[in-house]
């Protein structure tokens, strides 16, 4: 069964299988910087070259025991004609909870897919409205595969150790 809280009321909201609990979402960063304003604003004709990246963190909280802050970071920026127009910076977090019972080796994925997939729809509106709000066409943020980042994130991991190791043996040997 389903327990769901409102979130707004600073209230927990429950998964389906309540493994994981969201406690509270916020803003920790905000930046926007509108660097060639007002000239920027003199030729809209051209369509701009927009770049997003997204990145995920997540560490324990020391006080609370399977208590975990997540924060997704997502940077944006758009340039017209070589002119920067604008760049954006958000990080939004959020503190989850996980049940008792899960497995420990289960933990860093539930955290690292699930966490920001709550966080994202609030990072999204964010950052359209800071970019709005900035003279701008509101930044459409399509959704993102958390578990193809998640999955991409351990392969990146294992490389790097796998090429680590290769020098150790190299070292080793020389």
């Amino acid at each position: 069964m389903t327990k769901k809280k409102s979130s707004d009321a600073g209230e927990s909201v429950t998964t389906p299988d309540q493994q994981i609990t969201f406690h509270s979402h916020y803003i920790k960063d905000l930046s926007f910087e509108n660097p060639n304003a007002p000239v920027i604003y003199d030729n809209p004709a051209n369509a701009p070259q927009v770049s997003v990246n997204f990145s995920v963190t997540s560490r324990p909280i020391d006080e609370k025991d399977r208590h975990y802050e997540v924060v997704l970071m997502i940077k944006a920026s758009a340039q017209q004609d070589e002119q920067t127009m604008f760049l954006a910076e958000l990080s939004y977090g959020g503190e989850v909870s996980i049940a008792a019972e899960m497995d420990e080796r289960a933990i860093q994925p539930v955290v690292m897919i699930e966490g920001p997939r709550f966080l994202f729809p609030f990072a999204r509106a964010l950052m359209s409205n800071v970019t709005r709000d900035g003279g701008f066409m509101p930044l459409n943020i399509q959704p993102i595969d958390f578990i193809k980042l998640y999955q991409m994130r351990m392969q990146q991991q294992a490389e790097q150790q796998a090429a680590q190791k290769e020098n150790s043996k190299a070292e080793d040997k020389a």
